[in-house]
């Protein structure tokens, strides 16, 4: 949610702005520069792209509002419960398939565990899946990116179609008040296009970016955790390697190693 915060935030500035200037807001509404910017954006987003990718763009809208990865440090107790649990029964591993709590691509990889695969094997198939979701999470972000390029210069385009106006009531003996008018409205084609990159295109497009990292970084840490729980490492390795994933607050003694930690660590390894 707090990307709406950050919305009605831009939007309350831009309201102070406006008030602060003793302008109405209805100054800033102009049919014609709406036409230019939002009509041309869409324009050249479907001359860009195709249509799948342009349905693509439209769910990338919707994709704003998903939830980030869950937290590493639920994961990281995840995977040390289940090391735990496959150390003291092999039938832990098949159980797991059924439990709802684990997150997709770490299920996936537990299904390749107890279908036999190699740790080579395993490695290789996550590692390429791991890539391959992020091409595809990064690639809405890019998407949008891409877009954000088109909404200023549409915005130049009014404001020349304006100034052109402007020249025309000159040339025709306008007075005054009237020049400033078209003046004012030929700017506003402008601003349109820098509102719609800058305070959504854009913030769009790096919040989806920022996701997708996010997103490969939580699965290299199930990567890391599925090839351990495959070489059926202790319990303690286990969880000493993945609290090198977590800060040092958030690391925890799930396994009760404290205080003989280093006889614990030395028949660990």
């Amino acid at each position: 949610m707090s990307h709406l915060f950050g919305l009605i935030i831009a939007g309350m500035l831009l309201r102070s702005a406006m008030w602060l200037l003793d302008m109405d807001s209805s100054y800033y509404v102009e049919e014609v520069a709406l036409i230019i910017v939002f009509g041309g954006t869409i324009s050249a987003a479907i001359i860009t792209y195709s249509v799948p990718e342009l349905v693509k763009m439209i769910r990338a809208l919707f994709r704003i509002g998903k939830k980030m990865p869950e937290s590493r440090t639920a994961t990281v107790h995840q995977i040390i419960d289940l090391a735990k649990r496959a150390k003291e029964s092999p039938q832990a591993l098949y159980d797991a398939m059924d439990d709802s709590n684990y997150n997709p691509y770490f299920r996936d990889g537990l299904e390749l565990i107890v279908s036999g695969f190699s740790r080579g094997d395993l490695e290789t198939v996550m590692s390429e899946r791991l890539f391959r979701d992020r091409e595809r999470d990064e690639s809405y972000g890019l998407l949008l990116r891409t877009i954000s390029k088109y909404p200023p210069a549409f915005g130049l385009v009014g404001t020349v179609l304006g100034l052109v106006s402007v020249m025309r009531a000159v040339s025709t003996g306008a007075d005054a008040a009237e020049i400033g008018l078209q003046m004012a409205l030929a700017l506003v084609a402008t601003f349109y296009g820098l509102i719609l990159t800058n305070f959504v295109l854009v913030p769009m497009a790096e919040n989806l970016i920022n996701k997708a990292a996010k997103n490969m970084t939580h699965r290299e840490l199930m990567l890391e955790g599925l090839l351990l729980i495959n070489d059926k490492r202790s319990p303690v390795y286990v969880q000493e390697v993945m609290n090198s994933y977590l800060s040092p607050t958030q690391r925890k003694d799930h396994v009760g190693i404290r205080g003989g930690a280093a006889g614990n660590r030395a028949s660990a390894a």
